[in-house]
């Protein structure tokens, strides 16, 4: 069974509540930040099997795309994901419908200091799949409350 298939059955065995994480959730726990105590809240409830977190397939490059801004290397990029994948966690894929309700999203909301690119596409996806995303970004939540996630 490949790794992604083994990821999926873990991550599908959680007990209780489904969510969509944004990269937030990996950076916080993995760097830490002002919300690294929930971030590993929420990593020790999936780890357990408590909840089970899902992700927009767009997760990784907006941390790839992160790191790189921050003008690390590749090999900085190359562990964040390795570690990503420790996580508990399954990516949801990316399809038409969602690349076209993310644009419309970023096209309607997007700009400086508004809904980001990538955090479109999350939103986009949490809506797609029906479930509640986590995210510390303030401007990201507020595009949410016109659909039920």
């Amino acid at each position: 069974m490949s790794r992604e298939a083994e990821d999926e059955q873990e991550a599908d065995r959680s007990t209780g509540e489904t969510f969509l994480a944004d990269t937030d959730l990996f950076f916080f726990y993995l760097r830490g930040g002002r919300c690294e105590v929930q971030a590993e809240k929420v990593i020790k409830q999936a780890t357990a099997g408590l909840v089970s977190l899902k992700t927009s397939s767009e997760v990784y490059d907006d941390a790839i795309s992160a790191i790189r801004a921050d003008e690390d290397s590749l090999d900085v990029a190359h562990n964040f994901v390795s570690d990503m994948r420790s996580i508990p966690h399954v990516a949801m894929p990316m399809s038409a419908e969602v690349a076209e309700d993310a644009i419309g999203l970023y096209i309607e909301h997007g700009g400086r200091r508004r809904l980001s690119y990538f955090d479109s596409f999350h939103v986009a996806c949490a809506r797609r799949y029906g479930l509640t995303l986590l995210t510390s970004d303030g401007e990201t939540q507020r595009y949410r409350l016109d659909r039920k996630m």
